[in-house]
């Protein structure tokens, strides 16, 4: 007998929670120079490692914050793709390929190096934030993303310009201001080495609040899929929803970026892997879309500590050698 789609999309959904449970798991001892065992793992984290040995102790200031952070860090930037995608109409947008990524790199940049001030706190934050809208905004405009029918290879491409142009004026800062800057080096490669918890309870809220988000305007995104036009004839307020993305995303990426730095293309891959499993009703894509992006960056954690053992190469150096390719493969798809 067939199971029912409904019930292939939840067998689907539970699978992937689980993976990300396992490799969650697994990420606490994988690939360390002490030895890990499922004891320490478990007194590491659910005792805070009192009471016990270097392990977990290793567990539970290190690696624990480590994991979690992964896991919210990939499900924020594969939420925000999917945001991304389901307004633009385009399988390719990311935060990566829309220039977010870059911008807010870039923002964080200016303050690092001291070039500009913010007369309020959380600096790298807000300035994270700032720096995503303004590239977001520059590719919109340069895309012509407002137009009904504008070109969806026309914002890609405006979007890989602005990246290119962040990305340079980024390390060209990280040159000028050597001294200051040393500390962004390993950041600008996406590190998640030296996370600890009070980076975790700020991905948390976000990574809270955009999956909220996103299962709220789920039921828009499906009306906007069809098409502009006919999204706005059955009741869509296409301007509201656009502004409400477009804040979302900007604060997602923001904090990503000024947590661990600049990850691409897990906003990429994640919603369109998912898409693979439970189809493009967006209701169900936002729960599959929020575990797979978790999945990759775990994963990309875990391969970065693997691939020059006991050195460390950092997860958004692994998510972009993995990326490039697939984002290759979905262009040529789309021709």
């Amino acid at each position: 007998m067939p199971i029912p789609c409904a019930d292939r999309r939840l067998v689907s959904i539970g699978a992937a929670i689980l993976l990300v449970v396992g490799l969650f798991w697994w990420s606490l001892s994988a690939f360390s120079t002490f030895a890990i065992s499922p004891a320490d793992a478990w007194a590491g984290v659910f005792n805070g490692g009192q009471g016990a040995g270097t392990s977990a102790r290793i567990v539970a200031h290190i690696r624990l914050p480590r994991a979690l952070a992964a896991a919210l860090i990939g499900g924020t930037l594969a939420l925000c793709g999917l945001l991304m995608q389901g307004i633009t109409r385009n399988r390719l947008a990311s935060p990566t390929l829309l220039g977010v990524t870059g911008g807010a790199s870039l923002g964080l940049a200016f303050v690092t190096t001291g070039l500009i001030a913010l007369p309020f706190g959380h600096d790298a934050l807000i300035a994270t934030i700032l720096g995503g809208a303004f590239a977001w905004v520059l590719v919109f405009l340069l895309g012509t993303a407002w137009s009904m029918d504008a070109s969806k290879g026309r914002l890609i491409l405006a979007g890989i310009t602005v990246a290119a142009l962040c990305g340079g004026l980024t390390r060209l800062l990280v040159l000028l201001a050597e001294e200051r800057a040393l500390g962004m080096l390993n950041w600008l490669a996406g590190s998640l080495s030296n996370i600890r918890f009070p980076e975790v309870q700020i991905m948390a809220v976000v990574f809270v609040a955009g999956l909220f988000l996103a299962s709220v305007v789920a039921s828009r995104l499906n009306l906007v899929n069809l098409g502009n036009e006919t999204a706005h004839a059955l009741g869509v307020r296409l301007k509201l929803l656009r502004a409400i993305v477009f804040v979302a995303g900007c604060i997602m990426t923001g904090a990503t970026v000024a947590v661990a730095g600049p990850i691409g293309f897990i906003g990429l891959m994640a919603p369109n892997i998912a898409r693979l499993f439970v189809g493009a009703d967006y209701r169900p894509l936002v729960p599959m879309t929020a575990a797979v992006g978790a999945i990759l960056l775990l994963a990309a954690d875990i391969a970065g500590r693997a691939v020059a053992f006991p050195a460390e190469t950092p997860a958004g150096a692994v998510a972009a050698l993995i990326g490039a390719p697939f984002f290759l493969l979905m262009a040529r798809g789309q021709r």
